[in-house]
């Protein structure tokens, strides 16, 4: 991995002291820190990180994960070997003489291997073994290193001499439930204990009790003696912090939203507290007040951590447990290997292209580049502008904005997000949550001021100065979403500057950049390549300006931005635009058009009701004018029947006095009716029955027709009457 390596502390030790007091003043409120993230440990099958240890000479760092204790060099971060231990590791803790390294892992208060001893001088798992309760959450060393403090499954602590492992005494009698912190003092007089329930208890160096006891509200996650055994701090599970007296006098306490762990610095002024907030945090405070000093903020989870101090008691550097498969260093940032030294530099970072793994500065290693635009340049000399640094300058009338975008290695980016994964939740794909968790750690861990000034003073402006500027951070691309297993997609940082103009815009507005500006500290960037720039300037009121790439080679870069007049746009453009710059307005727009429809077509069902309803009314008039015409029809052909009968008997009387003494008389009596009456009347019974049904078929039908027919249109049955006399001419004929 290419990365930032820890390296020459003692060098830098002034540099970070220069630092911290260039920083200011503003770091006494624990707002910004110097010290940020520079690398990670890595160790093959490793994961779940739970605890870690700094060796006494700095050389070691000791870790325990899920089955594994890792051993990694310290300056350098490469792992040097590592000790299956098969449960999980959870606390691991070097003797004074660094000698020796103690391993604390799960098991049952059957075994008898669950404290297990390293040589850390043969590098090899001794076969010195004793046994402890279930969980053994913490081991502490005599000052002299031959005895080693171990709770025990009886509720109290064994005191194990090393030589032998046989216990020299035990503490039982004070604690009922189990032991979850061991201390001895630093000058070796003393012992605290304190349990599950909140029950702490200081003993005498041989195990006998002092009868100081102090109860607490929940579990006792860290208890810890000053240098001078002066004092001593108790932190519970609930964050609550506390400072003591010897003779038991409450000197301070302070309450967080949750802790892990607490380290005296090695003079006393300092108490360092590992927070568990959003983001966490390794905090430190004034001993005596328990007031803000500085802090350094992370994107991960903080189980256990280290520190290490320089010689004036600050702290500068500082290993985490981040409960994944890494240990997080943070430190003051180094000068990488090859910077300042002779020879072809492409990208003006000051590292050789010989040394450089980028020459051109685009985040991708030479060795894997492809990006070739012309045939006769090396891919390694052609940046890619996807994921080389952005510059983005807005430009309005009262104010001036920076986007100033940083692009991370694939390796670093997937450290990062491997990192950041358990931050809020415990999953394979980095949540938005989780992405905006970091992105606040790196922007609270910056230095703001700092980082603002490095753009105050690259930048001259025609008219005016740059005032009033705020730093805002945010994760451009390649953590949200993104697989733990991804190795394809790069992180990129945008910081945006935001600074307001002295004076009011005006055209032409010209203004330069001096110089391209460098990483500041305790950001990110020191981990990103910064050269060359890809470089946009927009503006509402003129010509936008591009210009890519910009090599520091190039010097300078001018830019001058000239007026465009401006047409007054028409109706349409005008609305079109204010739909499309606020899409939102589509909402009542769309709500409006289904409003009307729904209207419309309620309109049109209810006109279509209504018209079916009189088209009914209509039909069921007809159908009754039909019938009482055809009532009608039938009352008339029976009147005019009975008429013609009457009329028909008294010309068959007249014919008879006629006709009666030229012809014979039939003897054969006719019907009652009469023949021709006869079939007539069969004819109009069955015309009328045959009406009466089709009435009847009207009445049963499901949907009736609209008649459009007048009744005087309709055709009428007629009946032709036949006389008694046309009879006689038709035989006659």
């Amino acid at each position: 991995m290419r990365a930032v390596r820890v390296s020459n502390l003692k060098t830098n030790a002034l540099l970070v002291l220069a630092l911290l007091l260039i920083g200011g003043l503003g770091n006494a409120a624990g707002q910004y820190s110097d010290i940020s993230f520079l690398d990670t440990t890595v160790a093959q099958g490793a994961s779940e990180s739970r605890t870690v240890d700094i060796s006494p000479n700095e050389t070691y760092i000791a870790s325990g994960y899920d089955g594994i204790v890792a051993l990694h060099s310290q300056s350098s971060l490469d792992i040097i070997k590592t000790f299956p231990m098969g449960n999980d590791v959870l606390e691991v803790k070097f003797s004074p003489d660094g000698s020796y390294l103690a391993v604390a892992r799960s098991g049952s208060g059957l075994d008898g291997d669950t404290i297990q001893i390293i040589d850390m001088n043969t590098l090899t798992l001794s076969n010195k073994q004793q046994s402890s309760n279930s969980q053994p959450e913490m081991v502490s060393w005599s000052t002299d290193g031959q005895l080693l403090a171990v709770p025990n499954s009886n509720n109290g602590v064994n005191l194990v001499r090393i030589s032998d492992m046989e216990i020299e005494t035990s503490l039982n009698g004070e604690h009922n439930t189990r032991v979850t912190c061991i201390e001895y003092s630093q000058l070796g007089n003393y012992i605290l204990t304190g349990d599950e329930n909140g029950r702490v208890v200081m003993w005498s160096s041989q195990g006998v009790s002092t009868d100081k006891v102090w109860n607490f509200e929940s579990k006792i996650q860290g208890c810890s003696f000053d240098s001078n055994d002066e004092r001593f701090a108790v932190l519970t599970e609930n964050g609550h912090l506390s400072t003591w007296s010897f003779e038991g006098i409450s000197l301070s306490e302070r309450n967080f939203t949750g802790a892990s762990s607490i380290r005296w610095s090695t003079n006393g002024n300092q108490l360092h507290v590992l927070e568990t907030s959003t983001p966490s945090r390794i905090l430190s405070v004034d001993s005596s007040s328990l007031n803000d000093i500085v802090s350094i903020y992370m994107g991960h989870q903080g189980l256990d951590f280290d520190i290490i101090e320089n010689q004036f008691g600050t702290r500068q550097m500082a290993y985490v447990a981040t409960n994944t498969g890494h240990i997080a260093a943070y430190g003051a940032p180094t000068l990488p290997q090859g910077y300042g030294e002779s020879g072809a530099d492409l990208d003006g970072d000051n590292i050789p292209d010989m040394i450089d793994e980028d020459d051109d500065g685009d985040a991708i290693p030479d060795s894997r580049d492809n990006n070739c635009v012309v045939t006769t340049i090396p891919c390694s000399k052609t940046p890619n502008i996807d994921t080389m640094r952005k510059i983005v300058i807005s430009v309005n009338s009262t104010t001036f904005s920076i986007e100033d975008t940083y692009t991370l290695d694939l390796e670093l980016s997937s450290v990062l997000r491997n990192l950041s994964r358990k931050s809020v939740i415990a999953d394979t794909r980095l949540s938005q949550d989780e992405t905006d968790v970091f992105a606040k750690a790196v922007c609270l861990n910056m230095n703001h001021n700092h980082y603002l000034n490095s753009w105050s003073d690259v930048l001259e402006l025609s008219s005016g100065q740059l005032e009033d500027g705020h730093v805002d951070c945010r994760v451009k691309s390649g953590m949200t979403l993104i697989a733990q297993a991804d190795q394809k997609t790069h992180v990129s940082m945008t910081y945006i500057s935001t600074f307001n103009m002295s004076e009011k815009l005006s055209y032409p507005f010209e203004f330069r950049l001096k110089s391209q500006p460098k990483s500041t500290d305790a950001s990110l960037a020191q981990h990103a390549e910064l050269h060359p720039i890809d470089v946009s300037v927009e503006t509402t009121y003129s010509e936008n300006f591009y210009w890519s790439p910009w090599w520091v080679s190039e010097g300078e870069l001018e830019i001058i931005l000239e007026q465009i007049e401006t047409v007054e746009p028409g109706l349409i453009k005008s609305t079109t635009d204010l739909f499309l710059n606020y899409p939102i307005l589509f909402l009542p727009v769309l709500g409006l058009v289904a409003v009307t429809c729904i209207a419309l077509i309620r309109k049109k069902n209810s006109l279509g009701l209504s018209i079916d309803l009189d088209d009914d009314e209509e039909e069921n008039e007809d159908e009754e004018e039909v019938v009482e015409e055809l009532n009608n029809d039938m009352d008339d052909e029976v009147f005019h029947e009975d008429e013609t009968e009457e009329q028909f008997s008294e010309d068959e009387e007249e014919e008879h006095k006629v006709v009666g003494t030229r012809r014979k008389i039939r003897t054969e009596s006719p019907a009652k009716d009469g023949p021709i009456t006869k079939v007539k009347r069969k004819r109009l019974d069955s015309g009328i029955q045959s009406k009466k049904v089709s009435v009847k078929t009207r009445k049963t039908t499901s949907k009736k027709k609209v008649n459009t027919r007048k009744a005087s249109e309709r055709k009428m049955k007629t009946r032709r009457v036949v006389t008694y006399s046309d009879k006689f001419e038709e035989d006659d004929s």
